[in-house]
């Protein structure tokens, strides 16, 4: 289905809460369970460390948020603890970096973990606006992070402020993103894991 043809076809916002987010999605596509049909072609599959975030937005259909927000939400597989970054596609110059640390749902039993992507350019590190949240679910068998492989649900959006931006100036969001990529050196090159 078209991109932009689906998110027509579901006029008012999707904004799943948390706890919906774990217990009506993630949880029975875990159990292999009934998904309500009405969501399922707003929560995709696909491997998000694959492709970039804008290429991804490209080929699937967003989810329409509150005042046009876009998001795009996405059941894919997370391996190991990922370290500080996962990388994005084979040549480890785009990456999802970690902000923060994961935050306990309420209720107990899932996570949730906010990244930021950036990208290594010639001119530094440049923070394109994306924001990604990965929900998770704490099973009794295994840790989060001790290396094996999850069903995880993710969604990405771009961030209100390089929105803001990218509406004022097409090259200024790029521009300023990548002054504050390089007073952030310290975060070493794209939140290097190796």
């Amino acid at each position: 289905m078209d991109p932009a043809a689906a998110a027509e076809e579901f006029p008012i916002p999707f904004l799943p809460t948390e706890g919906e987010i774990l217990h009506c999605l993630l949880r029975p596509k875990i159990a292999g369970a009934y998904i309500d049909s009405r969501f399922t072609h707003l929560v995709h599959e696909a491997d998000v460390f694959s492709l970039p975030p804008d290429q991804l937005a490209a080929m699937h259909a967003h989810a329409p948020g509150a005042r046009g927000d876009k998001a795009w939400y996405f059941f894919t597989t997370r391996i190991g603890s990922g370290g500080r970054g996962r990388r994005v596609g084979g040549d480890g110059t785009k990456r999802w970096c970690s902000v923060g640390s994961k935050k306990e749902l309420a209720g107990g039993g899932g996570y949730c973990r906010r990244f930021r992507y950036r990208e290594k350019t010639a001119n530094g590190v440049v923070a394109p606006g994306w924001m990604m949240l990965e929900y998770g679910v704490v099973s009794q068998e295994h840790a989060v992070g001790d290396g094996v492989a999850d069903l995880v649900l993710c969604r990405f959006f771009r961030s209100p402020r390089a929105a803001r931006s990218d509406s004022k100036s097409p090259s200024s969001s790029a521009s300023a993103s990548a002054s504050v990529g390089r007073k952030r050196k310290a975060e070493a090159l794209l939140c290097s894991d190796g």
